[in-house]
């Protein structure tokens, strides 16, 4: 796993699911801020009821994040972790474990969020990718009227 250069940074997170609606120049901004960091095989990236201090895209490898109830998901490569914690400023919800060899692209809270204090359309893209699924839920068709003499 070699180290990303910044292009390379920029190009990968172009592929990230959460920076689907940002322009070239932002992820160039975003790029600027990422640091990239390593952990072997059952390496604790995160534990549960932590501070969030930083949001993950996974750039090799693939990370379980367990939580509470048994409940256990698994992100690879173009997918992120630890967003919602930052956005909410809520403690850590799961433990996030390398499974194997891993790299993720690391964005500080602070860092990130000094980013977005002074761009707007990185602010306006995020909320698109994170409204989205919202948007795409189909609307229910209102129920059809019972015609008379048939009960419901």
């Amino acid at each position: 796993m070699a180290e990303l250069t910044r292009i390379e940074r920029v190009v990968f997170l172009r592929g990230v699911d959460l920076f689907t609606y940002t322009s070239a120049e932002q992820l160039v901004r975003i790029a600027e801020i990422a640091r990239q960091e390593r952990f072997a095989p059952g390496e604790t990236i995160f534990d549960r009821n932590t501070p969030p201090d930083a949001l993950f895209a996974v750039v090799e490898g693939r990370v379980t994040l367990a939580g509470e109830a048994g409940r256990v998901r698994r992100v690879g490569p173009k997918e992120t972790f630890g967003v919602e914690e930052i956005l909410s400023d809520r403690l850590r919800g799961e433990r996030a474990r390398a499974e194997q060899e891993t790299s993720v692209l690391v964005l500080e809270a602070e860092d990130f969020f000094d980013l977005l204090s002074n761009n707007i359309e990185i602010v306006k893209a995020l909320f698109r990718r994170l409204l989205r699924p919202a948007a795409e839920v189909p609307e229910v068709a209102p129920p059809a009227a019972v015609p008379a003499g048939v009960r419901a």
